[in-house]
């Protein structure tokens, strides 16, 4: 068995019990103990288990933040079609900023086809991959990297972001509930959304399905603050219908 469908199946494991033993692993994929150790080692650097003694437990608690790199292996073409759609929300003379995210850093690879934009961002990847896009003006935001979100963000982002006027807003989200609105689970990079909501004229939150229904510590934005969610297919009709009634603006794709 492969390395990657082999941590693939734990990682589902771990999803659905909560935790796992290495003991126990070892000895259904028929592989060293330290093997094992290896695969939960590289689940601990991506944010997503707690390691443990014999074993590991899965991060389920609303403070804990997945690393970018995991994020971007869960959902991928769902990701991808919720950037290409919002390319489309996007006029021609438009001020936006692109936030921090697996799903918003698929925005950033979708805007080649776009011109005479600006577009700010705090995110690294974000601008690594606008640097080389010659028909949009990027303007990098400042601030205190934080390796988990690939971000820049804290005191110094949000005086700065403070001097524009956002269009558009492509927001992420660890969560979003009907109650609570769009939440998250980083002090620092919480109060850098709160900012680039208030500078927004539209604010578009873009989330996967399997964020809608659920709840992270920390309120970046009320329900009353979004203007449009874009999700996939999958997301279930019924908290669908919930959203709308809120008068927020849903697109499905």
């Amino acid at each position: 068995m492969k390395t990657s469908t082999r941590r693939k199946e734990i990682l589902e494991c771990l999803k659905t019990n909560g935790s796992v033993n290495i003991l126990e692993l070892a000895a259904l994929y028929n592989v060293s103990s330290m093997t094992i150790r290896r695969d939960l080692k590289f689940f601990s650097d991506q944010g997503s288990v707690t390691l443990i003694h014999g074993g590991a437990t899965f991060n389920r608690g609303s403070i804990f933040i997945h690393n970018l790199s995991f994020k971007e292996e869960h959902l991928q073409k769902e990701k991808n079609r919720i950037a290409n759609f919002c390319v489309n929300l996007i006029s021609e003379g438009s001020a936006i900023f692109i936030d921090c995210g697996s799903t918003t850093k698929e925005l950033a690879e979708a805007l080649s086809q776009k011109k005479n934009i600006v577009v700010m961002t705090n995110s690294l990847p974000v601008i690594n991959i606008l640097s080389t896009i010659k028909d949009i003006k990027l303007i990098t935001v400042p601030g205190i990297f934080k390796e988990k979100t690939q971000g820049f963000s804290g005191q110094m982002t949000s005086r700065f972001i403070r001097e524009f006027k956002i269009d558009v807003l492509f927001l992420g989200s660890a969560a979003f509930d009907i109650s609570r609105g769009a939440t998250n689970p980083d002090i620092d990079d919480t109060e850098t959304k709160r900012i680039l909501v208030k500078q927004a004229t539209r604010v578009v939150l873009v989330v996967d399905h399997t964020k809608l229904g659920e709840s992270s510590f920390m309120t970046i934005a009320a329900p009353s603050e979004i203007d449009t969610i874009v999700t996939d297919k999958d997301a279930d009709p019924a908290m669908i219908e919930k959203i709308k009634k809120l008068g927020i603006e849903v697109f499905l794709v």
